[in-house]
């Protein structure tokens, strides 16, 4: 008893791992044999070989056992009975049959078992449902810990809203993600950076070899660093929002802060976190463009996105075009509809 009240307080826990495992372990065959019995198909000529194939083993048996009986009863060494008896015959049969189906049994057990503790799909994989769903409400915290920075960078005395670095001539120095270390608990780093120079020079470049991990979506198997050695990063910026040179301030967007994307999840072309080019257009689509916002979900399709009000929702990548080009312009005044 103790044991089911364990399961119902980790399942309240949102850890359904334990109740998934019993329900499968006890009931889970009935709905195997539901679904695969209807698909089976007993060709009339494989049946016809198997029938021969157990006539023709059991009179091998037979045969076999009468020839050794008559060897034991000639050397009467031991008391042996008078005759090979058919039901022997049978249970032999019976007996090779289970051992036969049995092997192939383990055999299957032992694979499925790896495949659930091993592949991405499996009972611990990244696409798992309960580890999966950590992930997402994991990486959803992430993003809303993005989103307070930018809130509180937006507060100080500096530019409305964190747009990256530029030069006296308009040459990208800094991403949005470097002007929002210091509120990121990464104030050290922050003090290393050269903003002077660009993000990648010889002088920089060190500092944004470092994986961050409250830039990226925690996996098993994340990308932290790229192929030339930068930390990567797997949230970026509202482009509509967030360009060069954007003057909104955080609290005067036209058409409310609860109804613009801020920042989303992406999976494809991973920047490094320190690209000035770090800016997405929400409008391409979630997961339909390498330059769009994505997630990398296989149970939900869709994204983590995060609103100007810093709330944060999973968005289906099949929404509505047009809704969701509404949620990604701060001024356009379309009327967002249900998604």
């Amino acid at each position: 008893m103790s044991c089911f009240i364990l399961v119902f307080f980790l399942g309240c826990a949102g850890i359904f791992f334990p109740s998934q495992f019993l329900f499968y372990m006890f009931l889970g065959w009935l709905m195997f044999l539901k679904r695969v019995i209807p698909q089976v198909i007993v060709p009339a000529s494989g049946l016809v070989t198997a029938v021969v194939v157990v006539a023709i083993m059991a009179l091998l048996i037979q045969l076999l056992g009468r020839f050794v009986l008559r060897r034991l009863q000639q050397q009467h060494t031991i008391p042996v009975p008078n005759q090979w008896k058919v039901r022997w015959t049978f249970s032999l049969i019976v007996f090779l049959v289970i051992s036969f189906t049995g092997g192939f049994a383990v055999v299957g057990i032992a694979h499925q078992g790896l495949w659930l503790f091993t592949a991405p799909e499996g009972v611990i994989g990244k696409s798992s449902g309960p580890r999966e769903a950590s992930f997402r409400i994991s990486s959803l915290n992430r993003l809303r810990n993005i989103g307070l920075a930018v809130v509180n960078y937006s507060s100080g005395d500096e530019d409305p809203l964190p747009t990256g670095i530029y030069n006296s001539t308009g040459q990208p120095l800094h991403s949005w993600q470097t002007q929002i270390l210091p509120f990121m608990d990464q104030v050290e780093l922050y003090k290393k950076i050269d903003l002077a120079e660009p993000w990648n020079s010889e002088k920089n470049a060190p500092h944004f070899k470092i994986h961050i991990p409250g830039f990226t979506i925690y996996s098993r198997d994340g990308l932290e660093l790229n192929s030339q050695g930068y930390g990567v990063s797997n949230y970026s910026l509202n482009s509509r929002v967030f360009y060069p040179a954007s003057r909104w301030n955080y609290d005067q967007i036209p058409d409310g802060i609860a109804s613009t994307i801020m920042a989303g999840e992406i999976v494809s072309r991973l920047p490094a976190w320190g690209d000035p080019a770090n800016l997405r257009d929400p409008a391409l689509g979630i997961n339909r463009h390498p330059q769009g916002f994505g997630g990398p979900w296989k149970r939900r399709e869709g994204a983590n996105m995060l609103f100007m009000d810093g709330s944060g929702r999973f968005i289906n990548e099949n929404i509505d075009p047009g809704v969701l080009e509404a949620l990604s312009t701060p001024d356009g005044g379309e009327t967002v509809g249900e998604y």
